[in-house]
């Protein structure tokens, strides 16, 4: 075998010769078998080098091609994942803030609440959202362990909102209760709700409206509403000008027949009989804008007082008090008498809101009834 494979590299590696000519002489190279065997394998190992560089290049700029694939798409997921977590952490956020606005609204409703109704009547069962949400602030790096709390701060946070939900209606209808007594009074003593001409002010402080449900805004209306009302009823006439077993109703208030021609009349105001120069005092605070002669009502006093009210006293014995005079309630404004068209000693006493008379007895049991 290897005498045929030397025959065969000596047939194909013949020696050779290579003639060179220079400067007009002629020479001759002799190029003997090895050299051009040499040569031979010099080619080929070079041949075979590159070939294996190149395919080596190839392949691992495939395997990198690879790898930057498989780094992008992880690191797409990453961004992904934390897109979504910050997202949530935003709802997270909005849901801290919806519920500390909550917070706020149930403690300025239970602060606010009149003295006719008591904090007692509501259950405070909701804990302030400072003790359940904690710190709301979640950075990349913990992006983890806020995953892994998300879960118990929904649950928590639905627990939270579900027990200001319960104290929220507890409120709600306590004061809508109390708003729809005071109403029910009012209409029936023929008094209007919506007249005020109240002193008000001072700085704006805004309810955020956005952060909060419908229910809440609802709630808020009606404290603002019951206020309203309750001032109205603390500044009504809300008592009998003259103190308790001093008068007896001597002409009620309506129809009737005239004391004097006998014929059919309307009676604008309540007739109290008393003793001679019994004491007349103020049903409510107001301001004195009558006090002299006046017609048929003899000695005559008119008072006016909050949301529209005045109140007229007539065929008084004494004034004691004079145009402009601010007045307190209960202080002593005149002795009963007889003046004017009067046929002996009594009280004529009418009540007014925004110049319409009410019964005067009316009211006076509709508000000993509603505070």
């Amino acid at each position: 075998m290897l005498s045929v494979i030397k025959s065969l590299v000596l047939k194909l590696f013949q020696p050779k010769q290579v003639m060179l000519r220079q400067n007009g002489e002629v020479s001759l190279l002799a190029i003997p078998a090895w050299v051009q065997i040499t040569i031979i394998v010099c080619l080929i190992t070079t041949l075979a080098w590159l070939g294996f560089t190149t395919s080596q290049y190839f392949t691992q700029k495939t395997h990198l091609l690879v790898l930057s694939d498989e780094v992008s798409s992880k690191e797409a997921a990453f961004l992904s994942k934390q897109a979504a977590l910050e997202a949530q952490l935003a709802q997270q956020q909005t849901r801290i803030a919806q519920l500390d606005a909550q917070h706020a609204v149930l403690n300025e409703l239970m602060a606010s609440l009149p003295n006719t109704l008591t904090e007692g009547e509501v259950s405070d069962t909701a804990p302030p959202p400072s003790e359940s949400h904690g710190n709301s602030e979640v950075k990349t790096e913990s992006l983890k362990l806020h995953e892994e709390h998300t879960d118990s701060f929904h649950h928590h946070a639905t627990e939270l909102n579900d027990a200001q939900s319960q104290l929220l209606n507890q409120l709600h209808n306590l004061i809508a209760r109390r708003n729809q007594v005071l109403l029910a009074g009012m209409q029936e003593a023929g008094i209007n709700a919506n007249t005020s001409n109240e002193a008000q002010g001072g700085p704006y402080h805004q309810v955020q409206s956005d952060k909060l449900p419908q229910t809440y805004l609802n709630a808020i209306d009606s404290s603002v509403q019951l206020n309203q009302l309750e001032r109205l009823v603390q500044k009504l006439p809300a008592s009998m000008p003259v103190k308790e077993n001093k008068y007896y109703i001597s002409s009620a208030f309506g129809y009737r027949k005239d004391p004097i021609n006998g014929r059919r009349a309307y009676h604008k105001g309540v007739d109290l009989a008393g003793w001679h120069k019994t004491e007349i005092i103020a049903p409510a605070d107001g301001t004195v804008i009558r006090a002299g002669k006046y017609g048929g009502y003899g000695k005559f006093i008119e008072i006016q007082h909050a949301n529209g009210i005045t109140t007229r006293y007539g065929h008084l014995h004494t004034i004691k008090v004079k145009k402009g005079q601010q007045v307190k309630q209960s202080d002593v404004i005149a002795l009963m008498g007889s003046t004017g068209r009067s046929t002996s000693t009594h009280l004529h006493y009418e009540v007014l809101q925004d110049k319409k008379h009410i019964n005067p007895v009316k009211l006076a049991r509709v508000l000993e009834r509603v505070q």
